[in-house]
């Protein structure tokens, strides 16, 4: 039978649903794409802030030193949030690390209050026992984010207390899951349960469960557990990692000024002139001998016109025509005993295929601090 216009249009209409949910795919898709080429661009951007700021504040008096020290902490707080999103977006290898969930947390802390609507206030409870955890740190992000906003879409107005414990479970209460019985590290929204209030109107109230599926599957391959617990008047979204021992994460401790090698010769590469300008002049400034270019054909010809022997390549990896790495592997085979470090904005492009990187080579993600690179090279030097 010929369909009719209308039975032609219903049709339509009846694929809709479908054809939007594919729009919707490829628009994530394409922000995701769209991210993911920023945080190059956008990460020397904070190089060159962070870079020229330093430099002032060696030379800056007492007063002018605590307004540059607060464009640094300012600059630094903004970078871990849009490093964050950019974590999100990136599809890369599972790296994991022990990591400390509690500072994880703090470093979320303010991305997870932009999310709560004004009825809700976010408090943090975290235990004061090391929360240390063995994972990736990109999939902890994930699931935290991803088991935060389904509490949010769950629970009614008022405070949303994320908290952190530790837990020792059994058998019993895994059940047929795939983890061990043993010690668990806990993280656990909770709040005004609306789960049963037929006044609410939260797109997601009347399934929470359902809304833990998306992140189930990345904490099971973590070896944890996902649990929702509904009471009167409250309900509990946590999710168990598996405890990592009592150790926790020791940060580095900033040091002072070191004594400078005034004989060791540094090049530096990168093509983004408000990236490596700084980074040479602080680095004559500590003492170096410090040579520059722009391209790797550059400095092929810089090391091959210098009368002294380069002890360090401090690389750009993304560079025009020739990579950071291509540039290593180049110079390692006339002067072998080069150290080499790595500047990235985009860890997730950074590729060692194809060349002879070694255990010694060490890779600083973008922005970071130049004392912080300081102290890498008196490091690899064995200073």
């Amino acid at each position: 039978m010929t369909a009719t216009p209308a039975t032609k249009l219903e049709l339509s209409a009846e694929q809709s649903p479908q054809t939007s949910f594919v729009l919707s795919a490829q628009k994530a898709e394409l922000i995701g794409e769209l991210a993911q080429a920023m945080a190059n661009h956008f990460n020397n951007v904070m190089m060159a802030v962070t870079g020229y700021a330093e430099l002032e504040l060696k030379k800056a008096n007492t007063a002018n030193q605590r307004a540059l020290e607060q464009v640094l902490a300012n600059a630094t707080h903004a970078t871990s949030l849009i490093q964050l999103l950019l974590d999100f977006s990136r599809k890369r290898a599972s790296s994991p690390q022990l990591i400390d969930l509690n500072a994880v947390i703090r470093e979320m802390s303010d991305l997870l209050d932009a999310l709560l609507c004004e009825q809700m206030k976010l408090s943090l409870k975290l235990d004061a026992a090391p929360s240390t955890v063995y994972a990736d740190r990109s999939d902890v992000q994930h699931a935290l984010l991803a088991v935060f906003v389904a509490a949010r879409n769950t629970l009614g107005s008022g405070p949303l207390i994320v908290s952190t414990s530790s837990s020792t479970i059994n058998q019993e209460f895994i059940g047929a899951e795939r983890a061990e019985p043993g010690e668990y590290v806990v993280f656990s929204v909770e709040g005004n349960s609306s789960v049963n209030d037929p006044s609410t109107n939260h797109r997601k109230a009347d399934q929470p469960e359902a809304s833990l599926e998306p992140v189930r599957a990345v904490v099971q391959e973590l070896g944890g557990l996902v649990r929702f617990v509904s009471e009167p008047g409250t309900s509990n979204f946590r999710l168990f990692f598996p405890a990592s021992g009592t150790q926790s994460i020791v940060e580095p401790i900033p040091t002072g000024p070191r004594i400078p090698a005034t004989a060791r010769t540094i090049l530096v590469v990168e093509d983004d002139d408000a990236v490596r300008l700084p980074a040479a002049e602080f680095l004559k400034m500590e003492g170096f001998k410090v040579l520059q270019a722009r391209t790797g054909s550059e400095a092929l010809s810089v090391v091959e016109q210098s009368r002294s022997a380069v002890d360090i390549l401090i690389a750009d990896i993304c560079m025009p025509k020739m990579s950071g790495h291509e540039v290593a592997t180049q110079l390692l085979e006339q002067h072998p005993d080069l150290k080499v470090i790595y500047m990235s904005g985009d860890p997730g492009r950074s590729s060692f295929v194809g060349t002879r990187a070694t255990s010694q080579d060490m890779t600083l993600r973008k922005p970071f601090r130049l004392n912080v690179l300081r102290d890498k090279i008196h490091d690899l030097l064995g200073e």
